[in-house]
């Protein structure tokens, strides 16, 4: 069984209460499983260095007119 981060759970509390969203218990493990596979995702693009003539990405807009 999957054993929940405490930090991100602790985070998910506090997020839903700074908000006012009533977390259903029900609905909870799978909110800190899901921010937990984000955190991943974050770490993984974050730990990736750019060369240093790489340059930023104009604006984007999506309006094509």
């Amino acid at each position: 069984m999957h054993s929940p981060d405490p930090i991100i759970a602790a985070l998910v509390d506090a997020q839903a209460a700074a908000i006012g969203l009533p977390l259903n218990p029900a609905h909870r493990p799978g909110t800190i499983q899901n921010l937990e596979i984000v955190a991943r995702m974050a770490q993984a693009v974050m730990s990736q260095t750019l060369p240093a003539q790489t340059e930023p990405a104009p604006v984007f807009s999506h309006d094509r007119t």
